[in-house]
């Protein structure tokens, strides 16, 4: 009963404080470099983890102020209750992002600015815009799986110095945005019931649970679609597609299992667990 219980606080610690995804940010980052054959750049690879940590934690912390109390998720009442420390800790993080930043290469200014210039848009829209405007074109699960993977896929891709050989990136872009996209759908099916208690927009206020299942194993197929060409074109190692496939496998698992998966809300301790599974074949690569 003990274990159980110990079990269930640590995955609830884990989502409330976005370590999956901070992990996965540097997991993934790795992994990519090792798809493009570059050396890693761990100084990036460090200042993107610690930066995906604090956009996923401002976005938290905000949605914990803005619904106070009637939160109904645990990790927005923890940022609610505790936004004082986790203030500070932001402001921590960001003064370590600032000099690390005093550290990165020119080929680098634009491309990191295009990135927060889209990840400021995301918020604009996501809480200054009104919900009606927002409702007559909704794409917020697909900018944000953009924007991710942009972040994971094409920040490895800068270290590539003879690009006109290497050939096209977009496969590579394409397999890892409709597994980041399969996974946001998943997420808003799963969080559906406390979205409307909170008002919160999501793609699943618009659709039923079935069709969202439906758009998950699409995107999930052409995910493995992109893979499998690379895979076939020798651009991606067995282990390299073993580890896409498993991604892939855990998410399609999760929708199909969701009176497991939404219990102490595995499916995202699950679904964020993805982005790390490179980091256990990372020696064999």
């Amino acid at each position: 009963m003990q274990r159980t219980v110990s079990y269930a606080n640590f995955i609830q610690f884990v989502n409330t404080y976005s370590i999956w995804v901070a992990i996965g940010s540097f997991s993934s980052y790795l992994f990519f470099s090792k798809l493009y054959d570059v050396q890693p750049n761990y100084l990036i690879a460090i200042g993107l983890s610690l930066g995906v940590w604090v956009i996923y934690t401002l976005d938290h912390l905000f949605d914990g102020i803005k619904l106070k109390d009637n939160a109904s998720t645990i990790r927005h009442k923890e940022h609610f209750h505790k936004q004082r420390k986790i203030k500070w800790l932001l402001i921590l993080v960001t003064v370590v992002l600032g000099i690390l930043a005093l550290f990165v290469t020119p080929p680098y200014f634009t491309f990191i600015g295009t990135l927060l210039m889209l990840t400021c848009a995301h918020f604009i829209v996501n809480y200054l815009v009104p919900s009606k405007v927002k409702e007559l074109l909704f794409l917020k699960e697909a900018f944000i799986a953009f924007i991710v993977t942009l972040g994971f896929a094409y920040t490895p891709f800068l270290e590539v110095h003879d690009t006109d050989s290497f050939g096209d990136i977009i496969p590579y872009l394409c397999f890892l945005f409709f597994i980041n996209f399969a996974n946001l759908i998943l997420f808003s099916l799963f969080d559906k019931d406390a979205d409307r208690e909170t008002n919160t927009l999501s793609i699943a206020e618009f659709y039923s649970d079935s069709t969202l299942k439906i758009f998950i194993s699409v995107n999930l197929m052409l995910s493995l679609y992109f893979a499998w060409v690379l895979f076939t074109h020798l651009s991606l190692s067995a282990i390299e597609f073993s580890v896409v496939l498993l991604m892939q496998l855990t998410l399609f698992i999760i929708s199909q299992f969701p009176n497991y998966f939404s219990q102490n809300d595995r499916y995202r301790f699950y679904g964020d667990l993805i982005y790390v599974y490179p980091l256990a074949v990372m020696p064999f690569l």
